[in-house]
């Protein structure tokens, strides 16, 4: 199932992602007021709610966004999350990324740490731009 992903800085469109293999589609409420981009990597905030990526303490990574959603911030519409093996864009990816652990800090920015979340998933492969992100590997052990 091709669904390419390109993130350059934070998403301001949707964005096709690209995944392998069985991937899991789950269900989150969304939170706050906000622009849900389609293959924006996605936070579940400390109140619970789904919420763009950042480097947020308390917060977990949950995946990609299968679909554009625009939150009004009071409803709590439904909104449905990929996890799985997903291709992530990655300036620079390369060999030594493999195995290692990368953290989404926005909804379009993967990094090799971050200072208050933790692991958007291990990186199990990887080719030219891209990183190929297993979102439910969440530990090197």
């Amino acid at each position: 199932m091709l669904k390419a992903l390109t993130f350059l800085m934070a998403l301001a469109a949707d964005v096709e992602y690209e995944v392998v293999g069985h991937t899991e589609i789950d269900t989150f409420q969304a939170g706050a007021a906000d622009t849900l981009y389609k293959g924006g990597i996605m936070n579940v905030g400390t109140d619970g709610y789904l919420k763009v990526a950042a480097d947020v303490a308390d917060e977990y990574p949950a995946g990609v966004m299968v679909k554009n959603h625009v939150s009004d911030g009071s409803s709590h519409e439904s909104v449905r999350v990929e996890s799985g093996k997903i291709w992530i864009a990655h300036a620079g990816a390369e060999q030594a990324d493999v195995s290692t652990l990368k953290y989404a800090t926005a909804d379009d920015t993967l990094a090799d740490s971050a200072t208050n979340v933790g692991p958007l998933g291990l990186c199990i492969g990887w080719k030219t731009g891209y990183l190929l992100i297993d979102t439910r590997k969440k530990a090197l052990s």
